[in-house]
């Protein structure tokens, strides 16, 4: 994604580098060494961005090298794989009292799952939201995932779990996601969002055909189809 790594800004010899924060987390101790960064090796300045990143603006070149080893040796990243860079989560219940469903454990887990086993070649969004207010904004993502309690055996016994769209987007290509899982299990989502992912560049018009346009292509009853017929590794 365009948010991480390392790029020159407009004025000549500056360049802004885009820090990977793993699902918006940081400790105050990396957010104190950031700070550092940005006062020693920056203009001073960090930037948040929707993505749950962050960005430290105005490096000089002969500085960027030594920026992005400090950024590394706080644990963090300037380099995210297409799934990991857009891999959002609200707070979901571990802090939140709205929330179904634990979505930062949730989408760690998806991308833990789905980064080996997935060789994704085009940037992708997966929201995962924990409830109807939608501070992930599931609904205009790549695909998106609400928390809810899912039904389980025959006393009315319930498991965290989510109703799984795609095709979602914003700005010029702004479309409501269509649902394509209702009531998928939270345990179940990593190796779901698998399938799914492996039946778009199975059936991709093209390389250069994206995700969203791919799903737009189908009605959610095909998506599910084309994805069962996928083999979860």
């Amino acid at each position: 994604m365009a948010h991480i790594g390392v790029h020159p800004q407009k004025r000549a010899g500056l360049n802004w580098i885009g820090v990977s924060l793993p699902l918006g987390k940081v400790t105050s101790v990396q957010m104190r060494g950031l700070a550092k960064i940005a006062a020693d090796l920056g203009d001073g300045d960090i930037r948040l961005t929707v993505w749950q990143n962050l960005l430290i603006p105005g490096v000089r070149d002969e500085n960027v090298a030594l920026a992005v080893a400090a950024i590394e040796s706080l644990g963090l990243a300037v380099k995210a794989s297409q799934l990991r860079a857009g891999l959002i989560a609200c707070t979901g219940n571990a802090g939140c009292k709205f929330a179904a469903s634990d979505t930062k454990r949730h989408a760690a887990e998806i991308g833990d799952w789905c980064e080996p086993r997935v060789d994704l070649d085009t940037p992708l969004n997966i929201h995962l939201t924990g409830c109807h207010h939608s501070c992930a904004q599931h609904y205009i993502s790549d695909i998106g995932l609400i928390a809810a309690k899912v039904p389980v055996g025959e006393q009315d016994d319930t498991v965290e779990g989510y109703h799984l769209f795609a095709g979602g987007g914003f700005g010029p290509h702004a479309e409501i996601g269509q649902e394509v899982y209702h009531d998928l299990r939270a345990e179940d989502a990593p190796r779901t969002v698998e399938k799914l992912l492996k039946a778009y560049l199975s059936h991709r018009a093209s390389s250069d055909e994206t995700f969203v346009a791919f799903a737009r292509r189908h009605d959610g009853e095909t998506l599910r189809k084309l994805a069962e017929a996928e083999v979860s590794s």
